[in-house]
């Protein structure tokens, strides 16, 4: 299966979040309407979809199943403690730790034999998790996120269970800053401007407003194509057909499929039909990074940057 595919897959079987809440030796539950995590301190017990875990201190052995994971992990100041990661993991550049395993089908004897003293996930395929808590290792699920919001709480528990909480704070705190300034700098009435994102150039593939990065443009203010032919069956990642795309003309298009796939505005324009198209005529179609676009964690704010300086870009075009 296509990298591409895989995290279309991944991202439309999660769904919305799966709330987590954190239990502290003094506390009571943290509800997921709290933005932020609060510190905890060790032991703590962790209450996750795998189940309630006991971390007796900071983990020094933790193997990281899931791309976003991996980033928030490292971007928090836990990378040294990380000692596997799942093969999809890609970022940071420099400092993942050679040891990989597929998330989609892991090996769970190779893992259990790492002896990890925490596993971090975001799917869990043939029962991983109880697996993996049978063998008396710690499994904290971390769902695909929905919202910003998941993604602070993601960064500040994941800061808790690592014994890192005052920098992932300082992380969450500083994505939230750089949305809340991009929404700013757009508008709030604006002339209407219509989307589409493309995740996969072969099947048309796309996102709704309900999803990640769907919110953060809906945020924007814009009109996602894809909305109107979602169901409740695609998870928010509609199948399109070139033909829906055409006939839905959309001012502005984003490619998150420039490394899986290398489009560009030239190859876009190449399809029959696209040349015509008002984002293709007016050279507003706009390539990001895959992974970024597809990814929850701390570069999320690089992502908002990017969505933000583009809306604002086609704006101007769009009056002229």
């Amino acid at each position: 299966m296509h990298r591409i595919t895989r995290t279309i897959a991944l991202l439309a079987a999660s769904g919305a979040l799966v709330a987590t809440a954190l239990v502290g030796t003094a506390g009571g539950p943290v509800g997921a309407a709290s933005a932020f995590a609060p510190k905890l301190q060790f032991p703590m017990t962790i209450t996750s979809p795998a189940g309630s875990i006991v971390l007796k201190k900071a983990p020094d052995r933790v193997i990281s199943l899931s791309p976003t994971a991996t980033e928030d992990l490292f971007a928090i100041g836990a990378g040294h403690q990380v000692i596997a990661v799942d093969d999809d993991s890609n970022y940071p550049a420099h400092g993942l730790p050679k040891t990989r395993f597929d998330a989609f089908t892991p090996n769970v004897e190779a893992m259990i034999a790492l002896r990890p003293d925490l596993v971090v996930v975001s799917y869990n395929p043939d029962n991983l998790e109880a697996q993996l808590t049978a063998a008396g290792i710690p499994v904290l699920e971390q769902d695909a996120a929905s919202t910003t919001g998941d993604t602070y709480q993601q960064l500040t528990w994941l800061g808790d269970a690592t014994g890192h909480y005052a920098r992932s704070l300082t992380v969450a705190r500083g994505i939230e800053g750089t949305i809340a300034k991009d929404e700013a700098e757009v508008p709030s009435k604006h002339a209407p401007v219509s989307i589409y994102f493309e995740l996969d150039p072969t099947y048309y593939y796309s996102l709704t407003s309900s999803t990640y990065a769907g919110t953060l443009l809906k945020d924007l203010g814009v009109t996602n194509i894809a909305d109107a032919a979602s169901t409740t069956l695609d998870g928010g990642y509609p199948e399109l057909s070139a033909e829906y795309v055409i006939s839905a003309d959309p001012d502005v298009i984003f490619l998150a499929d420039t490394i899986c796939c290398k489009q560009t505005l030239t190859t876009v324009k190449k399809r029959p039909g696209f040349a015509l198209l008002t984002a293709v005529k007016d050279k507003l179609v706009f390539g990001l990074n895959d992974d970024i676009a597809s990814r929850w964690g701390p570069r999320v704010s690089i992502l908002m940057n990017e969505l933000t300086a583009d809306v604002l870009t086609a704006l101007k075009t769009l009056r002229k």
